[in-house]
């Protein structure tokens, strides 16, 4: 069963930026690994973990603990998503791709 239920009355357009992160739709496993995600009604099963990491920091007074993934699906396609450890939400993190005019 996905997570973040919530984002179905959340308004997408209260995004700031195409930079800001994109709450999405995880299936985890039990230790927190995402095993399939949903974004846009788009279902899209986790092939592999290709990286993960952990930021932790008080930015500034307002306390960020997020668990990074870099995940590979079964397409073949990647994408970064977060799951944020003091809301419980996943997000898909949007990169600036520099090389790109």
């Amino acid at each position: 069963m996905f997570s973040n239920s919530k984002l179905k009355t959340q308004n997408p357009k209260l995004k700031e930026s195409p930079y800001d992160p994109e709450g999405i739709e995880v299936v985890a496993a039990p230790g927190g690994e995402p095993k399939a995600v949903r974004v846009r009604k788009r279902h899209l099963q986790v092939k592999g973990i290709v990286n993960m990491w952990r930021i932790d920091e008080e930015w500034w007074r307002r306390p960020v603990s997020r668990l990074y993934f870099s995940v590979e699906f079964s397409n073949g396609a990647r994408m970064t998503i977060f799951h944020d450890l003091e809301t419980g939400q996943w997000y898909r993190q949007n990169w600036v791709d520099q090389h790109r005019a």
